[in-house]
């Protein structure tokens, strides 16, 4: 009886064991497919991999593009007729926002873009390390570009009344500062004072400002803007291309005195200084004195100054001036006329 169950269990371990064996057909763990392209640039694995597995081989054995490497902006190819290896363009580089200039001149979104432009293009194309090709075909017009910075502002105005609960209603010129010094800030992503083209693209970059803004980018901040031309803008920068007013007055200034005798000239200077500050309005008994053609009371200079070519005891009063649309800012002048004295 265990001789008889002995040489069933034996019988048993052979017959599982001619099962389990692979035969010669199947192989030794080879897999029954194999993709079509495989990729070479790293930057494009995550979004060609979607791609691959549409195009796979299931009843063939392994590709030749296993070790085919065919170098930066092309990828290996299965030809679907000579089932061979071949090297092409690729087809597209992964969306990813860090400009290049290349060495013919034109520009890239990125270095991958670089290397495919070489490959289809049949030439030798590098990185050149300037920024001379962000201008190049520039078709930002004052107008546009007046336009961007409005967007801008807007846009920064948004975060603005999110963060701070302002009233949206609120005066816009005493706003924009605050604003635009907002926006500096965010600019200047090392805090060093400085905003330069790399700060500029990572916020076309984080912001998705590259295909919203016409025909004018961030870029030409630093062509319109950049007084000093080193390639970088400063915050005073900053305030005049956004037309940020900053306006002062000495305290001890704001109402001044000035005398003069009857039949001399007199000249009232305004002591309201200020970047971009602009034009001086004068005016006496809220009559705003610019707007008026008189003989004696004109040329009002670059300065802002008022001039009087012959004084009399009509000119005998008080003046106001301020900058054009910030009549917060005043001074008033005192102007005494004294008579000639008769021996």
């Amino acid at each position: 009886m265990f001789r008889c169950w002995s040489a069933i269990l034996i019988l048993g371990f052979i017959f599982l064991a001619s099962e389990g064996r692979p035969t010669k057909e199947s192989g030794y763990g080879l897999k029954s497919y194999q993709p079509l392209t495989r990729l070479r640039h790293k930057q494009e694995k995550s979004q060609e991999s979607s791609r691959i597995k549409e195009f796979l081989i299931h009843d063939g054995p392994f590709g030749s593009c296993e070790n085919k490497y065919c170098g930066l902006g092309r990828h290996c190819v299965i030809n679907r007729e000579t089932r061979h290896a071949e090297c092409a363009c690729m087809d597209l580089c992964k969306q990813h926002y860090k400009p290049v200039c290349g060495s013919d001149g034109e520009f890239y979104e990125n270095h991958c873009e670089v290397h495919r432009a070489a490959c289809l293009k049949k030439q030798k194309i590098t990185i050149v390390h300037n920024e001379d090709c962000f201008f190049e075909g520039d078709n930002c017009m004052a107008i546009e570009y007046s336009k961007m910075k409005s967007m801008l502002l807007d846009l920064q105005n948004q975060k603005y009344i999110t963060q701070e609960n302002e009233n949206p209603n609120s005066d816009d010129i005493s706003r924009k500062k605050p604003l635009v010094d907002q926006m500096f800030k965010y600019f200047d992503a090392d805090s060093n004072g400085l905003v330069d083209i790399n700060e500029l693209t990572q916020v076309i970059k984080q912001e998705e400002l590259n295909k919203d803004l016409s025909d004018c980018t961030l870029y030409d901040l630093l062509k319109y803007d950049d007084f000093n031309a080193d390639k970088h803008l400063a915050l005073e920068e900053f305030y005049r291309a956004f037309q940020v007013i900053q306006l002062s007055l000495p305290e001890d200034q704001r109402v001044s005195i000035t005398a003069a005798t009857v039949g001399q000239s007199a000249v009232l200077s305004c002591a309201i200084v200020g970047t971009l500050r602009p034009p001086i309005i004068w005016k006496r008994n809220n009559i705003v004195l610019n707007n008026l053609d008189l003989e004696d009371i004109n040329d009002f200079g670059d300065d802002g100054s008022l001039y009087i070519t012959k004084v009399t005891t009509v000119h005998m009063g008080n003046y106001t001036c301020y900058a054009d649309g910030y009549e917060n800012v005043r001074q008033t002048h005192i102007f005494q006329v004294n008579g000639i004295l008769l021996l």
